[in-house]
């Protein structure tokens, strides 16, 4: 199999890229005029601290987070072993389901999530990071 020749180095290759607002072409290796992207971040909030969300803004989302997937947690967790799962109104009418939930993989299964969205919540809790402090914002 022959591949291609290629002629001169890499340096003398120019290879380009779509400018990031699309407005023009760069060269790969040539700095643009303007702000870069910002880094993606699985906050949902910008890796830097801007006026636009303030550091009690983050904090405040990031309490209600983990709040809210612990406490939906042990509630998966506890629900499917007590009386209101087995003995519920709404399952009267539809005693198929209700003997499908009362099945103990269904509720070990249910549990399972359970477990796995409190560990999501301390997840949130262990990864958070504040952005560091600007002196210019404060």
């Amino acid at each position: 199999m022959d591949s291609a020749p290629q002629h001169g180095s890499p340096k003398d290759r120019e290879f380009y890229l779509d400018h990031p607002n699309g407005s023009a072409s760069v060269k790969a290796n040539e700095k643009t005029n303007g702000p870069e992207p910002a880094p993606l971040s699985t906050t949902g909030f910008p890796a830097t601290r801007s006026s636009a969300t303030p550091l009690w803004l983050m904090r405040l989302w990031v309490v209600i987070r983990v709040a809210f997937f612990i406490e939906l947690g042990m509630v998966l967790v506890v629900l499917p072993w007590t009386r209101g799962w087995t003995e519920n109104s709404l399952l009267l009418a539809y005693p198929e389901v209700r003997f499908f939930l009362q099945k103990y993989f269904v509720r070990g299964l249910i549990s399972g999530l359970g477990f796995i969205d409190i560990g999501f919540g301390i997840g949130e809790a262990v990864r958070y990071k504040e952005p560091p402090r600007n002196p210019k914002l404060s």
